[in-house]
């Protein structure tokens, strides 16, 4: 038995709103089966109807398993955990100009230009040079960078190049950062373009005098 029309008409509907199915397929069957009623051509505008029929169960059965996929509980993703085995931290100077007449200090204000590696596939994901070639301003030992910066910065002079391996917890733990995921290892190369030290008030020593 053929099933009515208007039942027919409703599912091809629902079925096109669900966006689940070809529009122009359906479009194309209910027209041949108009053109074929308008002409008295009942046998087959009725062969029409019935493949209308067997194309909207196949779409049914594309929204239950949709449905049953919506449906289903998302798998937690697995928390992410350290690696076995983290780079040493280790300071390397790759360049140290003839003349230092100041070095830097806890509290000095840097500029430094750099670059920032994941060392696991060596992808660059900061750079000093992606700002317009400006170099970072931050002042050395507070939290305006990383605890491997405060540390591997010390007693810098100017025009000095340096390159840190830093291991996930002296860079940006087991929470990561941007462009960076958590527990990563990271390398950072530094040039020290500008330094400020400290001013020291009247009547104190600085420490390298003490």
């Amino acid at each position: 038995m053929v099933p009515p029309r208007p039942f027919v008409m409703m599912c091809a509907l629902a079925a096109l709103a669900s966006g689940a199915i070809d529009a122009s397929k359906l479009q194309q069957t209910l027209g041949s089966a108009t053109v074929a009623a308008n002409a008295k051509n009942y046998d087959l505008a009725q062969s029409k109807l019935d493949l209308l029929v067997e194309q909207i169960g196949q779409w049914r059965a594309v929204l239950a398993e949709k449905k049953k996929e919506a449906e289903a509980p998302a798998v937690p993703e697995a928390a992410p955990e350290p690696p076995a085995e983290s780079v040493p931290f280790s300071i390397n100077s790759t360049h140290i100009p003839a003349k230092c007449p100041r070095k830097s200090v806890e509290g000095a204000v840097m500029k430094v230009h750099y670059v920032g590696r994941l060392i696991k596939n060596n992808k660059i994901f900061a750079s000093s040079f992606h700002t317009g070639s400006m170099p970072l301003r931050f002042v050395l030992g507070t939290d305006d960078v990383v605890a491997a910066w405060n540390q591997g910065l010390l007693d810098m002079c100017e025009g000095e190049r340096r390159r840190l391996m830093v291991p996930w917890d002296l860079g940006y733990g087991e929470k990561g950062g941007k462009g960076v995921p958590p527990y990563s290892d990271l390398q950072y190369d530094f040039e020290l373009v500008e330094l400020s030290l400290p001013k020291i008030p009247k009547g104190k020593k600085a420490k390298s005098e003490l």
